[in-house]
């Protein structure tokens, strides 16, 4: 269903979805047989996602879609974040963190024994 460039010229809409969830979000919507336009090609910087041209009569629809499916996804305007990757980071800054300030304590108190 990624042949009709005629959506490009009809009333339509650009959304942008993550590199990560191109091949889910594709599959789903050739299920669904919602017709779509990929312009990967003609796309320069794929960092915001991959662009889509999607009808607006299938608005509803693709957004039930993104939502049922979990799959991250903005429009021109909005760009787009997967929060849960940057969260799984502040996991690891807060071990290390966690883990400088009990070395410090610990040596606090290796030195207070120490100087008795």
């Amino acid at each position: 269903m990624n042949k009709p460039f005629l959506i490009k010229h009809q009333d339509h809409l650009k959304l942008y979805v993550l590199v990560k969830d191109t091949i889910k979000f594709e599959d789903l919507m050739n299920r669904k047989q919602i017709p779509f336009y990929s312009d990967i090609n003609e796309q320069p910087n794929t960092a915001e996602g991959i662009r889509y041209f999607i009808l607006d009569t299938d608005r509803k629809r693709v957004d039930k879609l993104l939502v049922e499916n979990d799959i991250i996804a903005s429009t021109e305007t909005i760009s787009n974040h997967d929060f849960r990757d940057i969260k799984k980071l502040y996991k690891v800054y807060v071990w290390v963190a966690i883990s400088i300030i009990l070395l410090i304590f610990i040596g606090f108190i290796i030195e207070a024994l120490f100087n008795k």
